[in-house]
């Protein structure tokens, strides 16, 4: 079984040394006498899109007014209201937020 290995904090007095480790690493994986740690790392597909209809209607079946949709996502009222006018979009992090809502919506009894 593997073992973690420690990170080790990079200083000015220590990466002379660490520079090195990593170029013996290189070349050891080189000569095929090493393999070296794979890790994939999956990328969440950006938000969808909330029309300004869209918007209103999660507003509406969740019976929630303009001012606590802001409250409760963390901007002013004025915000809610300029998306539900078209005037503006929301920002990919609170689209996130109502595509949970969306898809969670006891999510709210819980935030609320």
């Amino acid at each position: 079984m593997a073992t973690k290995q420690k990170k080790t904090k990079v200083t000015s007095k220590n990466f002379g040394d660490l520079l090195l480790q990593s170029v013996d690493q290189g070349l050891k994986y080189t000569r095929g006498e090493m393999t070296l740690r794979e890790s994939v790392a999956k990328l969440t597909p950006t938000p969808p899109d909330f029309s300004s209809k869209a918007i209103k209607d999660l507003r509406t079946r969740f019976d929630l007014t303009q001012d606590l949709l802001a409250q409760l996502l963390g901007v002013k009222p004025s915000a809610v209201k300029h998306w539900e006018q078209g005037i503006r979009k929301p920002s990919a992090s609170v689209r996130r937020l109502l595509q949970i809502i969306e898809v969670e919506p006891d999510i709210l009894e819980k935030i609320a």
